[in-house]
């Protein structure tokens, strides 16, 4: 598949939901297709307080975009999927799954390996409702997949979700440098994500080979401080960012 077929895919869908280095972690996925339940909700079956702040969005995602440079024979297990190992507290049933055309060459910073640029599809039914939503994994370089194929195409992506992205090579503290050019509203993500936190690291292998990424911040990201505890990270809690105008 080349970039263009891929961004014509994507395109077919009215709101999406993108988690970069997502690893085999569904809780974006948990999340949304709960009704946005906080964690204590969907984990231990607590019922919400009246007084207590509830997620409101606009639009719910119809498309999920995962991707990670690894994770090759988790992200192609089809029908074998396991939903309760990749952090699923609802029921979660595949629908439909198949390979898409690979991606050539999607590294700058990693290695090209043979599954590298290799796309798969899921059509899912969670928490028991009758939507089908679309999972599409892409075994690439998150950044290379920022920067060939939602910027280059002008692609928007309402929600952004990102849990412990601690990776050995980059650090989503970049992410907030685009979000003006992905129309993104939220941002669902523990501290790791959030310019300035602990000593932010400089993210030069970023600089170095996706200078289009590193550019000046327009927006800041903003805690909704009547939205907690939406999901527990091994670096503090996720929750939830309002994207707003620097």
């Amino acid at each position: 598949m080349n970039k263009e077929s891929l961004a014509d895919e994507l395109k077919k869908y009215r709101c999406i939901c993108y988690y970069p280095s997502s690893g085999t972690d569904l809780s974006d996925i948990d999340y949304f297709g709960s009704g946005c339940k906080l964690w204590s909700e969907r984990v231990e079956g607590v019922q919400p307080q009246e007084s207590s702040g509830k997620a409101c969005l606009q639009q719910e995602p119809d498309l999920y975009i995962h991707t990670d440079v690894n994770f090759y024979q988790e992200f192609s297990a089809g029908s074998d999927l396991e939903p309760e190992d990749c952090g699923m507290h609802g029921s979660c049933e595949v629908i439909a799954f198949r390979e898409l055309p690979q991606i050539e060459m999607p590294n700058r910073i990693c290695d090209n390996r043979d599954y590298s640029g290799k796309c798969f599809e899921y059509k899912l039914r969670v928490w028991g409702s009758d939507k089908t939503l679309t999972l599409i994994y892409c075994i690439c370089e998150n950044e290379s997949f920022v920067a060939n194929i939602l910027l280059t195409h002008g692609i928007n992506v309402e929600y952004v979700w990102s849990r412990n992205w601690y990776g050995t090579h980059t650090y989503g503290t970049w992410l907030a440098n685009i979000l003006d050019q992905t129309q993104t509203r939220k941002v669902y993500t523990d501290w790791l994500c959030i310019p300035g936190k602990r000593g932010e690291p400089g993210n030069r292998h970023v600089a170095e080979k996706y200078p289009e990424l590193m550019v000046p911040a327009k927006v800041k990201l903003v805690r909704n401080e009547e939205v907690r505890w939406i999901d527990e990270s091994g670096h503090g809690w996720v929750e939830e960012f309002d994207v707003r105008p620097a």
